[in-house]
C-alpha cells in the first residue's frame, strides 16, 4: 500500500504545479472553457506511443468502456473550467475535493466491487473532511446554480473517467489502459467543433494567450501529463476511492507553493494570508494526516 500512497502523493505535488498555472491562465488569459476541453483533447493519439510497452488488446465491452472514460475526462475538464468561468477557482476547488472522491467511493462500490476496511473507510472520511477545509476561502457574493451544476458535473465526470479507468487497469494492464482510454478523449471533439462559436474561441485562444503564456500553457500541460499518469499508476495498483481521496494532498502543495509565490513573487501570484486562514489550514492538514495515517494501520 505504501507504494501506490507515495506514488499518489508525487502525482498531486506535480498537478500543485499545474493548479497555479491554470488559476493564472483561466484569470488572466484564456477564459473559454471549450479551448481547454479541446487542447486537452486533441493529445489523446499521443497515447500511442506507448504500444510498444505491453499494450494488449480489448474484447469489445472494454474498449467501449475505455472510450467513455477519456471521453468523460475530456467532459471533466470542459465542467471545471466552465464553473471557473463563472465563480472561482476557490469555489470550485472544494466541490471537486469534496465530491469526486464521494462519487468515485459510490461507484467503485457497485461496478468494482471496491471495498474499504473500516480504518481505511475513516481514514477515507478524514481525507475528504480535509481537502475540503483546506480548499476552503471566504468569497464575496453567491454561487450561481449554473456555476453549482458545472462544479458538480465535473466532480461526477472525474470519478467516471477514474473509475473506469481503474476497471481497464483491472481487465488488462496499466500500459493498455492508459492508451485506450486516452483515445477516448477523440470522442467529443467532431461535437465541439459542430460550433462556430466553439470554434472560434478555439482557434482564437493561442493569439490571446500570446507567446510567453504560451508556453506557461504547455509547461502546465506537461507538469499535468506527468501527474495524470503517475496519479493513474497508483489507480492501478491500489484503491481508486482512495487515491481520488488523497487530492488533499494536492491543496496541501498548492497552499505551500502559493504562499511561497506570494510571498517572493506577488507580482506573479498574491494570496491573502490571515490567523484566520492559517488557523483553518492547520487544521486541515492535521486532519489529512490523521487520515493517512489511519490508511497505513
Amino acid at each position: 500500500m505504501v507504494s501506490w500512497i507515495l506514488i499518489a502523493a508525487g502525482a498531486y505535488f506535480l498537478l500543485a504545479f499545474t493548479g497555479i498555472a491554470d488559476k493564472f491562465l483561466v484569470s488572466k488569459v484564456v477564459k473559454a472553457p471549450i479551448a481547454y476541453a479541446f487542447y486537452t483533447a486533441i493529445t489523446g493519439p499521443f497515447s500511442l506511443l506507448l504500444l510498444p510497452f505491453g499494450a494488449q488488446m480489448l474484447n469489445l465491452q472494454g474498449f467501449i468502456i475505455a472510450l467513455i472514460a477519456g471521453a468523460a475526462f475530456i467532459g471533466a475538464i470542459y465542467h471545471t473550467y466552465a464553473a471557473i468561468s463563472l465563480t472561482s477557482v476557490s469555489r470550485v476547488v472544494p466541490i471537486l475535493g469534496g465530491f469526486v472522491p464521494l462519487f468515485s467511493f459510490g461507484m467503485a462500490f457497485f461496478m468494482l466491487n471496491e471495498r474499504l476496511s473500516t480504518f481505511q473507510t475513516i481514514g477515507f472520511i478524514f481525507l475528504v473532511a480535509g481537502a475540503v477545509m483546506i480548499s476552503l476561502k471566504k468569497e464575496h457574493g453567491v454561487w450561481t446554480l449554473k456555476a453549482l451544476f458545472n462544479a458538480i458535473s465535473a466532480a461526477f465526470f472525474f470519478a467516471t473517467a477514474s473509475v473506469l479507468t481503474k476497471y481497464i487497469f483491472d481487465h488488462s494492464n496499466f500500459i493498455s489502459g492508459m492508451i485506450w482510454t486516452r483515445l477516448g478523449f477523440l470522442l467529443p471533439i467532431p461535437f465541439i467543433l459542430m460550433s462556430a462559436k466553439n470554434r472560434s474561441a478555439i482557434f482564437s485562444a493561442p493569439k490571446e494567450a500570446g507567446v510567453k503564456n504560451v508556453a506557461l500553457y504547455y509547461s502546465s500541460r506537461a507538469t499535468g501529463t506527468v501527474g495524470g499518469f503517475l496519479q493513474n499508476y497508483a489507480v492501478s495498483l491500489g484503491s481508486v476511492s482512495v487515491v481520488n481521496a488523497l487530492q488533499g494532498l494536492q491543496f496541501v502543495f498548492l497552499l505551500i507553493l502559493t504562499s511561497f509565490f506570494s510571498l517572493y513573487f506577488p507580482k506573479v501570484l498574491k494570496e491573502k494570508i490571515s490567523s484566520e486562514i492559517i488557523t483553518l489550514k492547520l487544521i486541515a492538514i492535521g486532519t489529512i494526516s490523521c487520515g493517512l495515517y489511519l490508511l497505513f494501520v
